[in-house]
């Protein structure tokens, strides 16, 4: 392990850490090519009749010698970041950190990429999830904070949403009411500017590794016994960060883990009748292993009946959500795990990441059971409801209606209209104009 002035740090920022990851791919890669054989998204591309070996060979080039080519800018745009192959190397190399490193080499050498969740128009970037909570609710009627000011009130509990989280505002009230009846001493954090950095990764560690350690200091900042993070991607990254980088400083737990290990005391006095399917998001099952705790909360509800889907756990099949939906690697899998729910003879299908959300939200209506997240579910249990207005956009498919809908709220809010209604397009009816 590389020790650096820090001590039990391996580096100190995520360029130093991913220069010293991709020297050790290079020099310890054989070509197997095994981590090919397992990943789920190369049978969905053109590169099916390739050789593993040749191609893994063509992603070497890039990292190595700089020489692209179109077999090596596929692997990297069809990678999902399931972490299937996370555990194959016979060389105890990352498959999945090498994709981020093919991904960055390729922006070097000048392929375009763009962060999920944010728009480019002109000269302004515009962040998404904050536009479509905008379109929700009003600025005074969030229940959480945007901006971490520098001596904050000290708080127990800190929740970290994310961002695809803040998209649907009507979920974080349901954590801040769980959490209210919990009994805590809470403030609930989002938005675009707080950002683990995932949303960077591939395209700009500098910018990715200033927004993890921003964040690390923000949520410190508020001297928290526990820092919940509800979206386990940002679990994830800070936990890298934790060990390898930057110390957080404080405890960080999983939202869903903690909630598991609180069943007790969420008095679940609504039963939810109801056949329920889970599927299981790839950041859970096979990113930090835990496929007990999601089961473990559903399994509480009661009048729920839990129907496993034949590929559940470890196996579950990925959404494809951060492979393209242009490509058909994204739009196969969504196919593949809708089926499978469908075969469950389930009622519901439900998740609890919303980058699967909104990846199955759009085709529900073509299969013969509802989308929901577990939190809707944990909410419904605990006689707690809120509309799910994004789920009635989709079903509306009509920007023109959405926008009437929401038209005093827009006007309430700091985002032009004309902006708003041009994603309202782009999300709702498929335009791009």
């Amino acid at each position: 392990m590389a020790r650096n002035k820090m001590g039990n740090m391996e580096a100190a920022s995520l360029g130093e850490l991913y220069s010293q990851r991709k020297k050790q791919i290079i020099e310890d890669c054989t070509l197997c090519g095994i981590c090919v054989d397992v990943c789920p998204a190369v049978p969905l591309t053109s590169l099916s009749s390739m050789p593993a070996s040749d191609i893994q060979g063509k992603v070497i080039d890039v990292l190595k010698d700089g020489v692209t080519s179109e077999e090596a800018s596929l692997r990297s745009a069809s990678c999902t970041h399931c972490g299937v192959c996370r555990d194959v190397c016979p060389m105890d190399i990352n498959p999945v950190l090498m994709q981020e490193l093919l991904r960055l080499e390729l922006v070097r050498l000048g392929k375009k990429a763009y962060p999920l969740m944010e728009i480019n128009l002109g000269d302004s970037t515009y962040f998404v999830p904050d536009i479509l909570a905008s379109m929700q609710i009003k600025p005074e009627e969030k229940r959480w904070i945007t901006h971490v000011p520098d001596n904050p009130q000290q708080k127990d509990v800190v929740v970290f949403t994310g961002c695809a989280l803040v998209m649907t505002p009507e979920k974080i009230f349901i954590i801040a009411d769980i959490l209210e009846r919990l009994g805590l001493d809470f403030v609930i954090v989002a938005g675009g500017e707080l950002c683990c950095g995932v949303r960077y990764m591939g395209i700009d560690l500098d910018k990715a590794d200033a927004h993890g350690k921003a964040l690390l200091r923000a949520l410190g900042a508020f001297k928290p016994k526990k820092v919940l993070f509800s979206c386990a991607e940002c679990f994830y990254q800070v936990a890298q960060f934790d060990k390898k980088i930057s110390p957080a400083g404080f405890q960080y737990e999983e939202f869903f883990h903690f909630l598991s290990q609180h069943i007790k005391e969420l008095e679940f006095t609504q039963p939810v009748n109801e056949k329920v399917t889970l599927h299981d998001p790839c950041s859970f099952s096979r990113v930090l292993g835990d496929t007990t705790s999601l089961r473990t909360i559903l399994k509480a509800i009661p009048g729920l009946e839990l129907i496993e889907m034949s590929r559940n756990k470890e196996q579950s099949i990925c959404c494809g959500f951060v492979a393209s939906r242009k490509l058909p690697v994204g739009q196969t899998m969504v196919r593949q795990c809708l089926e499978e729910a469908a075969s469950t003879g389930a009622e519901v299908m439900v998740d609890a990441c919303q980058g699967c959300y909104f990846q199955f939200l759009p085709e529900e209506s073509k299969y013969p059971f509802q989308v929901e997240h577990i939190l809707t579910l944990i909410g419904e249990a605990m006689g707690i409801n809120y509309e799910d207005k994004i789920r009635k956009f989709y079903r509306y498919a009509d920007a023109g209606r959405i926008m009437a809908e929401v038209r005093g709220n827009i006007e309430a809010g700091p985002y032009d209209p004309d902006f708003v209604a041009y994603l309202a397009r782009r999300m709702f009816e498929g335009s791009t104009t």
